[in-house]
């Protein structure tokens, strides 16, 4: 009984804060997209390291009190989901955007719309493969950028270490 009512109150205790963030009728992405209401977005891939989506979780009555549970499977790339809502909300004293999304089946999906920008887990990403870093670009903050990768899971230790030896290779001029 104890473990339905903490569920029921986790249910409702996140839906208090989903509510208070503001509705937007349209919102522009750094991809320089427009997406309202209605908008299709394709995925891609998931940016765990094991093909899963980290930036699309899954919403409503469907969420558990298990962070790693509500993740999506990589079973959904490929996939054309439905924006439905877009809500606008300050989180930790920070402004987020994030997709209430569908994908044809009863459950409701959130999209942390910038997040899946960045890491590519949908198609209009801005995909780093495709953007050379500009001299200007520091080097200690790549590297800073790209532990956070690391500890969050989008990246493996191997791609680190990779991206690390030639961030480390260019700072000593060699």
């Amino acid at each position: 009984m104890r473990k339905i009512t903490l569920i029921i109150t986790l249910i409702f205790v996140y839906g208090l804060s989903f509510a208070q963030g503001s509705l937007l009728e349209e919102y522009t992405a750094s991809n320089g997209i427009s997406y309202r209401p209605g908008a299709i977005i394709n995925l891609k891939k998931g940016s765990a390291p094991n093909g899963d989506f980290v930036y699309l979780t899954m919403a409503g009555w469907a969420i558990s009190t298990n962070p790693q549970d509500n993740l999506v499977s990589k079973t959904y790339a490929g996939l054309a989901i439905e924006v439905k809502k877009i809500r606008k909300q300050k989180m930790k004293g920070a402004e987020k955007i994030y997709f209430v999304v569908g994908a044809g089946n009863i459950t409701n999906y959130t999209l942390d719309i910038e997040q899946a920008i960045e890491s590519c887990e949908i198609e209009d990403c801005l995909d780093s493969s495709e953007v050379q870093p500009t001299p200007s670009d520091d080097p200690l903050e790549r590297l800073k950028k790209l532990k956070q990768l690391l500890d969050m899971g989008a990246i493996t230790q191997e791609e680190f270490d990779l991206q690390k030896e030639k961030i480390l290779k260019e700072i000593g001029g060699e």
